[in-house]
């Protein structure tokens, strides 16, 4: 039985020291965390948010090294970590939009789900066992030092490639490759998706019909998403940049969410059940711009920064159509990302 349980702590510590670096790694995945997960005012400081990657790099390695008393120190604070982690996601998990937990950094897709749920859920049980394993005078170390551990430590490395293969986007979920391209690598223009979405009054409109009386410039953004809220504030600047393409914000909620984002008041349509965003195969924030024909004239584009350059290439493209004053005006921009 102690052999047993090093398990639960190679567990803890692996799953620790993959989140941690992965989140050092991109720094932004913690703000959109804290932000997505709606941690308490008081611990949602700047501080707090460039330590805590440090945190789970420290107790990852910590449970690797410590024994005996350190270990049951070390496993407990593991514990308060891993059940604050599981009470974060259950208050967030039946939301109609998606909320991304930034649980594994960028390391692929992090919305929560019923199986972030359950995945906590287990990481708490092996923290308790961890604790288990302390009392019980049970330490990596030692075990090492008496050859006991290696079983253990293949079976740990299979548990952590599991959690990581959880973590992990599933191929076609999104837009894993970026716009399409042709054989000869140029933008290969598509249909635009035959979908709904919800106007500020609660109507239902046809994605096609609004699009046919102007080239529109979708950005589709998330409440609990740091990124998206860094975004949308810039949406007014670039209806002014990109005119006469209409610039309009996708958010994965209800209409009312309005009231929270009054820099979106007039140019917001709503996709609560993020029906819209997965005809388009991204996640958020996501951009993509359609032209009056019925077809995709750039994009779609994903993440902060290529958004950003996607709108000022669009800008671009149509500065240079405006001077050469081509009757098809934005289509001049079908060859962009």
């Amino acid at each position: 039985m102690p052999s047993a349980l090093l398990l639960p702590v190679l567990t803890c510590a692996v799953v620790l020291l993959v989140s941690g670096v992965a989140k050092l790694r991109a720094p932004d995945t913690v703000d959109a965390a804290f932000t997505a997960l709606e941690v308490p005012r008081a611990l949602d400081t700047a501080v707090v948010r460039r330590l805590s990657p440090w945190l789970e790099v420290a107790l990852g390695a910590w449970l690797v090294l410590a024994t005996g008393a350190a270990l049951v120190v070390v496993a407990a604070l593991t514990l308060l970590l891993f059940v604050a982690y599981l009470a974060l996601v259950v208050r967030v998990v039946g939301r109609p939009e998606p909320v991304d937990c930034g649980c594994f950094g960028a390391l692929g897709d992090s919305r929560v789900t019923r199986v972030t749920v359950w995945r906590n859920a287990a990481l708490v049980l092996s923290a308790l066992l961890a604790v288990v394993a302390g009392l019980q005078g049970v330490g990596l170390i030692g075990a090492v030092v008496d050859g006991e551990a290696l079983p253990w430590i293949a079976m740990a490395a299979l548990t952590a490639a599991v959690a990581v293969l959880v973590a992990y986007r599933a191929p076609g979920t999104v837009a894993d490759d970026g716009p399409s391209l042709d054989a000869d690598g140029n933008y290969a223009r598509q249909q635009t998706p035959q979908t709904q979405v919800l106007t500020e009054d609660s109507r239902l409109v046809l994605l096609a019909n609004e699009t046919a009386r102007a080239a529109h410039l979708l950005v589709f953004l998330s409440p609990g998403c740091g990124p998206c809220g860094r975004i949308g504030p810039d949406l007014g600047a670039w209806a002014e940049l990109l005119d006469p393409v209409v610039v309009r914000a996708v958010v994965m909620a209800q209409p009312q969410s309005v009231a929270a984002m009054p820099y979106l008041a007039g140019r917001a349509w709503y996709d609560p059940y993020s029906i819209t965003r997965t005809a388009f195969g991204v996640a958020t924030p996501a951009a993509v711009l359609l032209g009056t024909d019925g077809m995709l004239a750039g994009g779609p584009v994903q993440g902060e920064d290529d958004i950003r350059s996607f709108v000022a290439e669009v800008a671009e493209h149509l500065r240079e159509a405006l001077e050469a004053a081509e009757p098809e005006g934005v289509s001049g921009v079908s060859d962009a990302r």
